[in-house]
């Protein structure tokens, strides 16, 4: 949790003090001050540790190292010490972060209200899943804490059962009600040890009981009226003046339905949530409770110290450009000395620092594989059969096609190019399209399973994007029709770039240079929908292959092939029998087979590949008893649900060869030498589905097999290269 102060759908609230809002108002019943009640723990002692376990766990982010614990440190009262918090890598937040401490006893969390203070499990949530806190799909999570032993057998133990995200929830919201203010002095003075309190604190509490009047918006054991006030807190000016801050800032205010969030000024506060004129600039009024320790203070942060605190009230708060300022906030006309009383005093309000020392978390195994359970019901798409009768014969690659609605130009090329290097369409802005499609390594990323996104690794091989203009099908499984959805797939893909839409937009909004270019490409300012067909149109535009020795031989070169590649190539189309897969201009059917490739033993060494794999079977919607204890990927099955699908894949086109390396869905084979005597044996023995019937021994002699591979090698012309671009900078400006 990135303190309770947030944004995504609920914002702000809990412990930097704002201080009281001092007011000569007169009250039916005086508000009054009463010592913290002793509240009796619900949860377990068991079900609090597992919870604190869990809290620092960097698992339950997006990318594997952000805890609850990074923006709550225990070191720190459980806030951060900022005056605006961190967030998520590659976010900046736009408040400052409360102590968890007492957050049981609220009323509303986050500084605008914005979430019922009887929810604490809901808040846990927001603070996972939120872009600008720990951006994790709580499916991963589960699969990540399923992947650890020891977290399997506590959950069971003190759960009563498997990691699921409602216990997840459950148990950190546990450990949070468990963080409680102790043995303050100021509850000892009003329980009666009159020596609990420094002279000079008790006639700090006399002032803030009444010439200061601080008790009409600090009383109760949480000393917080619970309400909202207009204090004329000055902007703090890192909030344009950083650009990653503003960016999220401007997402926060789209997302839950402010219109001028391109314009506005400074923190909306309450208006956000009501939409109401009346609550701009209005935030919640915090509780003193550790006061003492949470240091900076108010919504933002901009007052650094307790005595500057007290100065901003004894001036009558500060000028308001957000709102209208509280009418009840004067000058309190406080001398230096009831000044440094009233510091004393609010010192006193701070407990016991709780010493809470930081969890190892337990380690990952690797998990028993067995068998995955067959389906006795066929569900899903009726594909049809191959036909081994018809099939188009090589030839020459066409014109690219280009989709109607996004026409090919030079300027969307230039901008897709910016943009397939721009690793600021990621969740924590470390992964562009370029780090698993690399220019240096034939458009992939030369693994044999991709890296993925921080904190994962991916399940298969991440394939070129060179000639993928051609194909009707995306991905080794098909499952995108269009260069435009694949990259959207790619792009906010939990194991691929954990992008958030609306934080890319708002990025993207904030470098002068990229919307003069969609200004430029599209007439509009960037949109999400825009970045994907500039994307889509530099690949169609600036990856094409069709330049090899065969391209050459087609166009009437006799000589662009040497001997042995025409006897390769008559191999192809002959005894090899290649051509019944590998056909037409690009050399693939686009169609599905299973091949019997054994699984990569990288999968059975990793268990973040696991954890991968269990996470795809999940969100594709394989029942439970079939991805639980699966072994391995089934392919077209994810898409189909039929049992003949499994370990079904795309026939991979074959131009641009050379520079793609390593070869199939699982990158099991190093070489073309090995591909080729794979076929050559008849393919394997699938652990899933049943091996396409196509495939059988092919009785090629080493000579023969050399000249299939001299021929495989002629379809690979010059390597397509590019340097990086220089990325445009951020530039946001100011309202």
């Amino acid at each position: 949790m990135n303190g309770l102060n947030s944004s995504g759908g609920r914002r702000a609230i809990a412990g930097c003090i704002a201080m009281l809002v001092c007011a000569t108002i007169t009250c039916a019943q005086s508000p009054r001050l009463v010592p913290m009640s002793a509240v009796e723990s619900t949860s377990s002692a068991e079900t609090i540790e597992l919870g604190k376990m869990l809290f620092f766990d960097g698992r339950l982010s997006g990318d594997a190292t952000t805890s609850c614990a990074t923006c709550h440190d225990p070191k720190k009262a459980f806030a951060d010490g900022k005056a605006m918090s961190d967030g998520y890598p590659g976010t900046l937040y736009f408040r400052n972060t409360p102590t968890l401490i007492n957050a049981s006893r609220q009323s509303h969390f986050y500084w605008d209200g914005r979430m019922s203070g009887d929810d604490l499990p809901s808040l846990v949530r927001d603070h996972i899943s939120e872009a600008h806190f720990m951006q994790a799909d709580g499916r991963l999570v589960i699969e990540r804490l399923r992947q650890v032993p020891e977290y399997e057998s506590r959950f069971k133990s003190v759960m009563g059962g498997e990691p699921s995200y409602g216990k997840i929830l459950s148990a950190v919201a546990a450990f949070v009600r468990s963080l409680e203010s102790k043995n303050a002095p100021f509850d000892q003075y009003l329980n009666g040890d009159k020596a609990a309190m420094s002279l000079a604190a008790v006639r700090g509490m006399k002032l803030f009981t009444g010439k200061a009047n601080c008790v009409e918006c600090h009383h109760g054991e949480l000393l917080t009226d619970g309400k909202f006030h207009n204090l004329g807190v000055p902007v703090n000016e890192d909030l344009f003046n950083e650009p990653e801050r503003h960016i999220t800032y401007r997402r926060f205010l789209r997302t839950i339905g402010v219109g001028e969030c391109a314009t506005v000024s400074h923190d909306v506060g309450c208006n956000c949530v009501t939409k109401d004129e009346k609550d701009r600039g209005v935030f919640r009024t915090p509780s003193l409770r550790e006061v003492g320790r949470t240091a900076p203070y108010m919504h933002n942060g901009t007052i650094a110290t307790l005595e500057e605190v007290v100065e901003f009230y004894n001036q009558g708060g500060g000028e308001s450009a957000n709102g209208a300022k509280d009418p009840r906030l004067k000058p309190l006309s406080l001398a230096d000395n009831e000044k440094a009383d009233l510091v004393a005093f609010l010192k006193h309000l701070s407990g016991d620092s709780l010493q809470i020392e930081p969890v190892q978390s337990p380690e990952y195994e690797i998990g028993p594989l067995g068998e995955p359970a067959q389906l006795t019901v066929t569900i899903g798409l009726d594909l049809p059969e191959f036909d081994n009768d018809s099939f188009p014969r090589l030839a020459a690659l066409p014109p690219v096609p280009v989709p109607a609605d996004n026409p090919l130009t030079d300027e969307k090329i230039e901008l897709g190019k910016l943009l397939f290097f721009d690793d600021r369409l990621s969740g924590d802005v470390g992964t562009s399209c370029a780090s698993c499609h690399d220019p240096r390594l034939g458009w992939g990323d030369g693994n044999a399973l991709s890296r993925g996104y921080a904190g994962t690794q991916h399940w298969r091989n991440s394939q070129t994007t060179v000639n993928s203009a051609y194909l009707a099908k995306l991905f080794w499984a098909g499952e995108t029709p269009s260069l435009e959805s694949q990259a959207k797939s790619a792009i906010t893909g939990n194991l691929a770039g954990n992008g958030d839409q609306v934080m890319i937009e708002e990025r993207l909004a904030a470098v002068p240079r990229y919307v003069e270019l969609f200004d430029k490409s599209f007439g509009a300012r960037p949109t999400f929908d825009l970045v994907l067909k500039a994307i889509a149109s530099y690949e169609r535009g600036a990856m094409i292959a069709d330049d090899s020795p065969f391209d050459e031989y087609l166009a009437g070169d006799e000589d662009a092939l040497s001997e042995g590649a025409l006897r390769g190539l008559e191999l192809f189309n002959g005894k090899a029998n290649c051509i019944r897969c590998h056909n037409g201009a690009l050399m693939t059917d686009e169609k599905f087979h299973n091949l019997g490739l054994a699984e990569n033993d990288l999968f059975k060494e990793d268990p973040l590949r696991q954890v991968a794999l269990r996470y795809q079977h999940y969100i594709r919607g394989v029942p439970e008893q079939t991805y639980r204890n699966a072994n391995t990927d089934l392919g077209l099955y994810y898409t189909t649900k039929r049992e003949s699908d499994k370990s079904r894949f795309r026939t991979p086109p074959l131009r641009y060869l050379e520079y793609t390396s390593p070869y199939m869905h699982n990158g099991i084979f190093e070489t073309l030498e090995e591909v080729i005597e794979f076929y050559n044996e008849g393919g394997g023995e699938p652990a899933a589905g049943e091996k396409s019937p196509l495939l059988e021994p092919l009785g090629l002699s080493d000579d023969e097999q050399f000249d299939l591979l001299e021929f495989l090698e002629s379809l690979s012309g010059d390597e397509i290269r590019t340097s990086p671009p220089e990325l445009p900078p951020y530039q946001p400006k100011k309202p």
